[in-house]
């Protein structure tokens, strides 16, 4: 026997006093390599930052565009070789995701978060690529870390 499709305006069989199912949330693992590959792809001048915009906090999106070359360039594309993620809490992901442009291979850091039912990354950073990590509210704005070397002149002067 054919199924037969339901009559207009009713919802499908087996689900009824439903509409159609969403779409399932994107796994954060997967989002987190997409977005570093678009990231590179903006770069490079092969998209625009304004892509970005839906998949990243405002402070990012800014950090972003501040850091951008003035003039669009045509840069190599480098290329996410692997995504390593943990879930700290079920609506955090934290990832490390490699990219290898020519002979040399990074990693960036990306932090994803559930914000009204999306994820959306609130840090983006990649050591080598000359981003730098977003200050943290909570800290003094004179705040920096502190080394041995630190900890040896503090005692010395004392």
């Amino acid at each position: 026997m054919k199924p037969t499709a339901p009559a207009p305006g009713r919802p499908p069989a087996g689900r009824p006093g439903r509409g159609p199912r969403r779409p399932a949330a994107p796994d954060p693992q997967r989002l987190a390599g997409l977005l570093v590959r678009a990231w590179l792809e903006v770069r490079a001048g092969r998209r625009t930052l304004r892509q970005l915009e839906p998949l990243v906090s405002p402070s990012v999106y800014q950090r972003l565009a501040d850091q951008l070359p003035p003039a669009p360039r045509r840069a190599p594309l480098g290329r996410v070789v692997r995504v390593r993620a943990t879930s700290p809490t079920p609506r955090v992901c934290e990832a490390a995701v490699l990219v290898r442009c020519g002979p040399r291979t990074t990693a960036v850091a990306v932090r994803i978060e559930r914000h009204l039912g999306q994820w959306r990354a609130v840090e983006l950073t990649a050591p080598e690529s000359g981003l730098a990590p977003l200050t943290t509210a909570t800290l003094p704005p004179d705040w920096r870390p502190r080394d041995s070397f630190d900890e040896v002149l503090a005692g010395e002067d004392a």
